[in-house]
């Protein structure tokens, strides 16, 4: 395995052991190896999933090593990613009592199993001695008084949610037809969580407004494509805001711009018990109104 620099070991093992993780933003991946690349060992009877108590994430011990489930960033730009191998040469060395070569700290780490299955561990790394705990998973969904160290967290992390918006489809409607018909183009508009105003792009649209003519169009091939605005809510509960429909005349008709705040849409990406993932809302939008109406339909789904 490639030797890491001790202040580059450091960065990353700090938020192993040491620290809580910090609020930035990591681009490169830590120096670790994946777990593919590494050869598995003897299993023993403390393989399995637990939490590390000062970071709250997971990790799995395997057939001599243990690997990243949830991933981390560290204290300056490094990303310790899922499959990462933490811990090599896992070992038990007694009843209750285990070894391994901790990466992240380049040291010999020994852990002391508690009555309740915590391996307690001390290692000696290139900064000196650092403690830290590993907490079965089981353990963490139900905080534990005789769980010495950290918060147990819940193992799930809560994700954000992507809704794609976009135009599925306008009609013609009314007592009175002309004989001409509606046609321009209509885009999406949104405030996104953080403030920044989002828009897809201009699609077109023609409708027929006679009693004999095809009085729908369909616009359900622009689901995915530019047509189609995406937007991100945090799970930190920020929400999006003033969710606007507007068109753009192309036929000379009496009207330029239509951009109510759609409610009903708007409603849905914000709360995050209105959809499930793959579940869609349909919402109607009168454009123009009269003896003859231009109708919109406007589709929100959410995609995680």
């Amino acid at each position: 395995m490639k030797k890491i620099g001790s202040s580059l070991a450091f960065a990353i093992g700090a938020s192993l052991a040491l620290t809580a993780p910090q609020a930035v933003v990591a681009q490169v991946p830590a120096a670790l190896p994946d777990k593919e690349s590494v050869a598995v060992g003897e299993a023993t009877d403390a393989d399995g999933t637990y939490v590390v108590s000062t970071i709250n994430k997971r990790i799995t011990i395997d057939r001599g090593r243990a690997y990243v489930v949830d991933p981390w960033n560290t204290a300056l730009i490094f990303t310790v990613k899922k499959g990462m191998v933490t811990l090599q040469n896992f070992r038990q060395t007694g009843p209750d009592t285990f070894e391994a070569d901790d990466l992240p700290m380049m040291g010999k780490v020994v852990f002391n199993r508690q009555p309740n299955g915590t391996l307690q561990g001390v290692v000696q790394g290139v900064m000196g001695e650092a403690k830290y705990a590993l907490v079965p998973a089981e353990l963490a969904e139900v905080p534990s008084d005789d769980i010495p160290i950290g918060a147990p967290p819940t193992p799930e992390v809560a994700l954000d949610r992507i809704y794609r918006v976009h135009v599925s489809g306008s009609r013609c409607d009314g007592t009175q037809m002309l004989r001409g018909g509606f046609g321009g183009t209509f885009k999406l508009s949104i405030v996104d969580p953080v403030g920044v105003t989002t828009e897809s792009r201009w699609r077109n649209f023609a409708v027929d407004c006679k009693d004999d003519g095809n009085r729908s169009q369909n616009y359900a091939f622009y689901e995915n494509g530019p047509g189609a605005l995406t937007i991100t809510v945090p799970a930190d509960g920020a929400s999006a805001d003033r969710l606007r429909l507007i068109t753009r005349n192309r036929k000379n008709l009496n009207f330029t711009e239509y951009s109510p705040e759609i409610e009903e849409i708007l409603a849905a990406i914000n709360f995050s018990s209105q959809l499930s993932v793959g579940q869609s809302l349909d919402n109607q939008i009168t454009v123009k109104s009269g003896k003859t109406t231009l109708i919109a339909t406007v589709t929100v789904n959410r995609v995680q």
